[in-house]
């Protein structure tokens, strides 16, 4: 019985460990594009063009995050 409890809280420690990665990545995309766009509107342009191009990588890591991990282990599951 400890074992069966023990199994599902490590698939639900990891699962809540990819949800918060995939929110926590996608929020730093989200503040880097905006940071982008103010930087963008006051003229300066080099760091605009580099906070979207973190953003952007940033939105891809969160994206590749959820799609391979966290996806697959909510789906294994059910």
């Amino acid at each position: 019985m400890y074992d069966v409890l023990s199994e599902l809280g490590a698939e639900l420690l990891a699962v809540v460990a990819y949800a918060i990665g995939t929110v926590a990545l996608s929020g730093l995309a989200a503040a880097a594009e905006y940071t982008s766009f103010q930087q963008l509107q006051l003229g300066n342009t080099i760091p605009g063009v580099w906070s979207a191009v973190i953003g952007l990588v940033a939105l891809g890591f969160a994206v590749k995050l959820a799609r391979e991990k966290l996806l697959v282990r909510i789906t294994a599951n059910l």
